[in-house]
């Protein structure tokens, strides 16, 4: 499955509509996971955690056929590089929840380990994009390391990215993935 179609086909399974660029980008990150497809979407290591440039221009290109409508919500903050912070939300268009719909008909199979992922991801909880962005953190770091590892290992490891995360995060992040079933925790 192309990450345009499975875009797509995520943003139907969430009802439709998802808030914030990177929690898109965390969502697809863990449903790519969960379904077997997280090679297939390219996800490489970013300052919010795995990315995917592949993910991005699959909204954008869905954007630019009309099929997904992006809305920007100032948050009237300043972040603390001194730019505006923005939230931009995500709804498919009519056209696009029917040919979602068409999709859905035509990939079986990926329809039903994507629904089922979906149910996973609800089950474990709602997370603010940070959470989620820590837990792809964490996932990332371990997938990195390819080896059992406890969580202060986790957090002296956080630093090759140029990710700060605290020993109380990776603990929140691992509770998180172990409720996803990505993982065994260790206590240290």
């Amino acid at each position: 499955m192309k990450p345009i179609d499975f875009v797509h086909l995520t943003l139907l399974a969430l009802g439709g509509k998802i808030s914030g660029k990177t929690n898109l980008q965390k969502k697809v990150y863990f449903l790519g996971l969960l379904t077997g497809k997280l090679e297939e979407l390219g996800y490489r290591p970013h300052y919010y955690g795995p990315y995917s440039e592949s993910v991005a221009t699959a909204v954008e290109d869905l954007k630019t056929v009309g099929f997904v409508d992006q809305n920007v919500t100032s948050t009237f903050g300043i972040d603390d590089m001194g730019f505006e912070r923005r939230r931009y939300d995500y709804t498919l268009t009519p056209d696009g929840l029917q040919l979602a719909k068409a999709k859905k008909n035509e990939l079986p199979e990926d329809w039903n380990k994507l629904e089922e992922a979906v149910r996973v991801l609800n089950r474990a909880g709602e997370r603010d994009y940070m959470k989620l962005s820590i837990a792809a953190k964490t996932y990332f770091l371990l997938g990195q390391e390819k080896k059992a590892t406890t969580q202060d290992e986790l957090a002296r490891l956080a630093p090759r990215f140029g990710w700060r995360v605290s020993r109380e995060e990776i603990v929140q992040a691992a509770e998180y993935l172990k409720a996803l079933g990505l993982i065994v925790t260790e206590r240290n």
